[in-house]
């Protein structure tokens, strides 16, 4: 049985098996009042590409036939969601109003790229 072959099937999976340890590793041991301000974006920036790997990976396994701009738009929104809101809770910039307005825009931005054609 050879390595290499078997490591390039599951190569997407284990970005995301990697993505999502490392987010819980700096989670775990770092003390955010303790680090510079441009460290403070990288949990956030670590969220959203699990977010996204995941997300895209579940489309690309369960709806095969959609095509790659569409499975970037709709794992974006996705993964943006949960990401706005937390960096707007994390300042204490965050209603319910702002909730509702990005959930309205995510679903009007899921909406349009079902609907659009995206040409190559």
């Amino acid at each position: 049985m050879k390595i290499q072959p078997l490591i390039g099937k599951f190569k997407k999976l284990i970005i995301l098996v990697l993505v999502w340890v490392s987010l819980l590793l700096w989670l775990s041991l770092t003390d955010p009042r303790k680090l510079p301000i441009v460290l403070l974006m990288v949990p956030f920036v670590l969220l959203f590409a699990a977010i996204f790997l995941t997300v895209s990976l579940v489309i690309s396994r369960f709806i095969p036939k959609v095509s790659s701009v569409k499975r970037r738009t709709v794992a974006s929104s996705v993964a943006g969601l949960p990401c706005f809101l937390l960096v707007l809770s994390s300042v204490n910039q965050l209603t319910w109003r702002d909730v509702a307005l990005i959930a309205f825009l995510s679903i009007f931005l899921l909406f349009y790229a079902s609907r659009a054609r995206f040409s190559n």
